[in-house]
């Protein structure tokens, strides 16, 4: 029995896996529609806004710590101000501080603060661009204040680029870079080393293209194409801020493709078919293989003359009945064998307490 219900299961296995690997095959000949082009398009734009939301909101914070400390007469209490801002549940920045027209250092309150990476001491709000301070890529923003009678000073704060991380997430299998205006990378949703190139020539080019509006390309063979878009991330108004690009690369046939809908289907299939003919098999077993091999057991020990344990009945179909018909034969060996024996019968023949022959 076992061998033709052992082929069946490797017969129907091989089914499953025929339909997952000719049914699931993405065709080579199917174009990526236009829709599916424009959706990622779209879902780019809005998380390249999303950033500069995300930068504009940063800034303005700092222009509120600066509106904050110019009403302060005496720069003494400065610093007790950038604690409180610093200690702020929501606060963007790893370090903020203020430093004097000449670029001294007046006060500061987080981390490490480096005065010395602003190229010059600003005389107007905005950002610079990406500069690597311990291996991060960090931004400056900057918001000149006036204090006391005639005293100027610039607040800075120290934007850490991982706080992009919510704003540039992407589901599934793609990945998103935001590069800097020479290309460099200075975030990624995967692993990157900060201030290097994209890995292929392609993702490259994208990276530096000069357009000034998004732009979707095909890159790879067909069958294994990749989903690239490319958006320009500038802000306005107040926040500019440098040219950088939201890089994000898709493989086609992750999206919702003909091929790939196709292919979703054969591995449906093949899952389904599995599972039936894993519970079929199973339920064979459990049913009729098991039981079987017990009534098989049990005539085994009446066959070599073991009358003493009795054969269970626990069913009620054709099983049931041949474990009724071998307990019926035990009995009957018992009631023969008992008057031939008398009262030496060997214990093995004798009946359980409380059976009457």
């Amino acid at each position: 029995m076992w061998v033709p219900w052992v082929c069946g299961l490797l017969a129907l296995l091989t089914i499953a896996g025929a339909e997952l690997v000719v049914g699931g095959r993405l065709d080579p000949g199917s174009p990526v529609p236009a829709m599916v082009l424009n959706g990622q398009r779209s879902s780019t734009i809005s998380k390249a806004r999303l950033v500069r939301m995300v930068l504009r909101f940063a800034e303005r914070d700092l222009d509120e710590l600066a509106d904050d400390l110019s009403r302060a007469a005496d720069p003494a209490s400065f610093d007790e101000r950038l604690r409180d801002f610093q200690s702020k549940r929501h606060n963007p920045y790893r370090s903020v501080y203020v430093i004097d027209t000449s670029g001294r250092l007046l006060a500061q309150a987080g981390g490490q603060p480096h005065p010395d990476r602003l190229p010059v001491v600003p005389t107007s709000a905005g950002t610079t661009d990406a500069i690597d301070i311990d291996h991060v890529p960090v931004t400056l923003h900057y918001a000149p204040l006036g204090f006391g009678k005639n005293g100027r000073a610039v607040a800075v704060g120290e934007y850490d680029l991982t706080g992009l991380r919510r704003a540039v997430h992407v589901r599934g299998t793609a990945t998103a870079w935001v590069v800097n205006s020479r290309g460099e990378v200075i975030y990624s949703t995967a692993g990157f080393t900060a201030f290097q190139q994209l890995a292929t020539p392609e993702l490259r080019a994208a990276a530096l293209s000069p357009a000034a509006r998004s732009q979707v390309s095909l890159l790879g063979q067909a069958g294994s194409q990749q989903i690239v878009v490319s958006v320009p991330i500038r802000g306005r108004g107040r926040w500019p801020g440098p040219l950088w690009r939201l890089v994000i690369a898709r493989n086609a046939d992750t999206v919702g493709l003909p091929g790939s809908r196709t292919r979703d289907q054969a591995l449906l299939a093949a899952l389904a078919t599995t599972v039936v003919t894993v519970g079929a098999f199973g339920w064979l077993y459990v049913i009729w293989l098991r039981p079987l091999r017990r009534l098989v057991r049990d005539a085994e020990r009446l066959a070599a003359g073991d009358l003493s344990t009795r054969v269970e009945v626990r069913r009620y179909d054709e099983l049931g009945l041949a474990a009724r018909a071998l307990e019926g034969v035990r009995v009957a060996l018992i009631r023969d064998a008992a008057p031939a024996a008398g009262p030496g019968l060997d214990r093995r023949l004798s009946l359980p307490p409380g059976r009457e022959l």
